[in-house]
């Protein structure tokens, strides 16, 4: 099956979480949209999960974990936000910053949608793409480890 091939499946998500990073970028530079300490996170798992879909062969099985981890971490963020559970200690005054300065005050909350497309919060949509990248590298890799190990 030629979608499930390797290298065509971790190009197309590469270009899917790149495409999802500058998305977000985009959106707080032109349109000044601030990202929450969540959002920023997602970014960052992203950015992983692009990155390790670039690796040659020892990359292979680590990209579903990845792909699981951001589905995971998306799932929790669009938990927090649609107030199913709470964040970590109001998620915005006690989450450590990933760049290690001081909050900024103008750091939106995480359980406020802060930005919609099409109506539908942005934190749906990343977990709609980490759910389809997740699901597109781990029955990539299944069927490439089953197809290597029955030959």
């Amino acid at each position: 099956m030629f979608i499930f091939k390797e290298n065509f499946v971790n190009r197309m998500i590469f270009i899917m979480a790149t495409g999802i990073v500058l998305t977000s970028i985009i959106s707080q530079l032109w349109l000044e949209k601030e990202p929450c300490q969540l959002c920023l996170i997602t970014r960052y798992l992203f950015l992983a999960t692009g990155i390790i879909a670039l690796l040659p062969k020892w990359g292979k099985p680590l990209l579903p974990t990845i792909a699981f981890i951001t589905l995971a971490f998306t799932f929790y963020h669009l938990g927090v936000e649609n107030h199913w559970w709470r964040g970590l200690h109001g998620c915005v005054s006690e989450l450590p910053s990933l760049n290690s300065t001081p909050m900024d005050a103008k750091t939106p909350p995480c359980d406020i949608v802060n930005w919609t497309v099409l109506g539908v919060s942005s934190t749906l949509w990343a977990f709609l793409c980490a759910s389809f990248i997740f699901w597109l590298s781990s029955t990539s890799y299944i069927i490439c480890y089953y197809l290597k190990h029955s030959m």
